[in-house]
C-alpha cells in the first residue's frame, strides 16, 4: 500500500510541475517577447530553478530522513537568522516597501520559503520528543507556540502578511496534530488575533486598501481592485473548457502577476472549469496519498514533520485559489508547483522528497503479542460437568514412595 502511495505521490508532484511549466510559458511568452525581446527568457529561468528543485527532491527523498530530526533546531535557527538578516538595510531587497529577498544579480532567494521547511520539522521534533509533556500547557503549548510566533512575526515584519498567516495557521494544525490540547490553543489564539488585526489596520494602508476591495471589488476597479478585477474576468472567461492552451487574452497586459500569484486566473481562462477542477483533484491526490505514507510510518518524528509539509503546501494552495477567486480578502501567495518563483518551487520539492523518502521506509513489523505460558489440560469433574478451573481443581496426593 505504501509503495503504491508513493508512486501516485511522485506522480502528482511531476504533473502539478508539468502544469505549472507549461501555464508560465503561456503566461509569459507573449508579453516578454514584446518587452524583453525573447518570448523565451522567463521559461529559461523557470526552468533553470526547476532543475534545482528536481535535484533538491531526488537528494531529499533518497537521503536518510532520519538525519532531519537531530538537524531540526539548527535549521529552525538558521531560518529565523536569515528572516532576521533580509530585515537589515542593505542586506535584504527592498521591493515595493517590502524586504523579503537577498538578490546576487539576477538571482534572488526568499528566505519565508525555507521556513515553510523548517517550522514543521521544528515543530515535529519539539513535539515528539516528551509525549507527555506535549499535553501540558507549559511543556505542549508554550514551545510550540513560541515557535510559531518566532516564525510568523519576523515574517509580518518583511511584511509578508499572506506567508505570516500560512506559517500561523500551519503551524498551529501541526501542534494540534503533535498533541497539544485544543483547549490551551484557543484562548491565546483567540486573544492575539483581534490584536495582530487592529495592529496590521493601523500600521499598514494596504491592509484597509485590500479589505476593501474584497468588500466591494467594483468600488475601484482600475485602481486597487484592478488585479482582483481582472483575475475573476480570466476565470469567468474561460468558461466550461477554456478558450485554449495559449490563447488567454487577460495574459495580454491586462493582468499583473499572471505567471506568479494569479497565474490560476489564467490557468482557468485556457482550460476553463475542467483544467481548474483538475488542478484542485491534484492537490488532493496529492494530500491523499501524502496522507497514507504518513499514517503508516513507525516514527513520530516522521509522520508529524511529513504531516506538517502537507498541511503547508495544502493550505497554501487553498488560500492562493481563495485569493484568484475573491473568496477571501487579497494577499500576496502564490500557487505550489505551477506559480513561477525559485526559492518557492526549490523548497516545496525538497519537501515532497522528504515524504517520498518517508515512504521509501519499510513499515516495521508489527510486534508479536507475548506467548502465554502453556496451561495443564483441565481435570474434568467426576459428574462430567465443565471442566474445573485449575486453581480449584482438587489438590493430588503427594507420591507415597520413599
Amino acid at each position: 500500500m505504501t509503495q503504491a502511495s508513493r508512486g501516485a505521490f511522485v506522480f502528482c508532484v511531476l504533473a502539478l510541475c508539468a502544469l505549472g511549466t507549461v501555464m508560465i510559458y503561456s503566461a509569459t511568452v507573449t508579453t516578454a517577447d514584446r518587452v524583453l525581446g525573447d518570448g523565451d527568457s522567463t521559461l529559461v529561468k523557470h526552468l533553470f530553478w526547476l532543475g534545482l528543485a528536481l535535484c533538491g527532491f531526488a537528494a531529499a527523498a533518497t537521503l536518510d530522513w532520519r538525519k532531519w530530526e537531530p538537524a531540526a533546531p539548527w535549521l529552525f535557527a538558521g531560518s529565523a537568522a536569515l528572516l532576521l538578516a533580509v530585515l537589515i538595510p542593505g542586506v535584504g531587497a527592498e521591493v515595493n516597501g517590502a524586504r523579503r529577498w537577498f538578490r546576487a544579480g539576477s538571482m534572488s532567494f526568499q528566505p519565508s520559503e525555507l521556513m515553510k521547511i523548517a517550522l514543521p520539522v521544528f515543530l515535529a521534533w519539539l513535539l515528539t520528543r516528551d509525549p507527555a509533556r506535549v499535553r501540558t500547557f507549559r511543556g505542549g503549548f508554550l514551545p510550540a507556540a513560541g515557535a510559531i510566533a518566532c516564525a510568523a512575526g519576523l515574517t509580518a515584519l518583511e511584511p509578508d502578511f499572506g506567508t505570516a498567516a500560512l506559517l500561523a495557521a500551519s503551524g498551529g494544525l501541526v501542534a494540534l496534530l503533535g498533541g497539544v490540547r485544543f483547549a490551551h490553543a484557543l484562548p491565546p489564539v483567540l486573544a492575539v488575533i483581534p490584536v495582530v488585526g487592529i495592529a496590521a489596520w493601523s500600521r499598514f494602508d494596504h491592509v484597509k486598501a485590500r479589505l476593501a476591495i474584497f468588500l466591494d471589488p467594483d468600488a475601484d476597479p482600475l485602481g486597487k481592485g484592478y488585479q482582483l478585477k481582472q483575475g475573476l474576468i480570466g476565470l469567468g472567461a474561460g468558461g466550461k473548457y477554456g478558450v485554449g492552451l495559449g490563447l488567454s487574452k487577460q495574459k495580454l497586459f491586462f493582468l499583473p502577476e499572471k505567471h506568479t500569484d494569479y497565474i490560476f486566473s489564467i490557468l482557468g481562462e485556457e482550460l476553463g472549469f475542467v483544467g481548474t477542477i483538475g488542478v484542485v483533484v491534484l492537490f488532493l491526490l496529492l494530500l491523499w496519498h501524502g496522507r497514507t505514507i504518513a499514517r503508516r510510518c513507525a516514527s513520530s518524528f516522521g509522520a508529524l514533520a511529513t504531516a506538517g509539509m502537507l498541511v503547508t503546501v495544502g493550505l497554501q494552495a487553498a488560500m492562493n485559489i481563495a485569493v484568484v477567486t475573491a473568496s477571501v480578502p487579497p494577499k500576496g501567495i502564490s500557487l505550489p508547483f505551477i506559480s513561477f518563483g525559485g526559492s518557492g518551487l526549490l523548497f516545496t520539492m525538497v519537501a515532497m522528497g522528504f515524504v517520498v523518502a518517508v515512504g521509501s521506509t519499510p513499515v516495521a513489523a508489527p510486534v508479536p503479542a507475548a506467548v502465554p505460558p502453556a496451561v495443564p489440560e483441565p481435570v474434568s469433574s467426576p459428574s462430567g460437568h465443565e471442566p474445573l478451573a485449575p486453581a480449584l481443581q482438587d489438590p493430588q496426593p503427594p507420591d507415597s514412595h520413599p
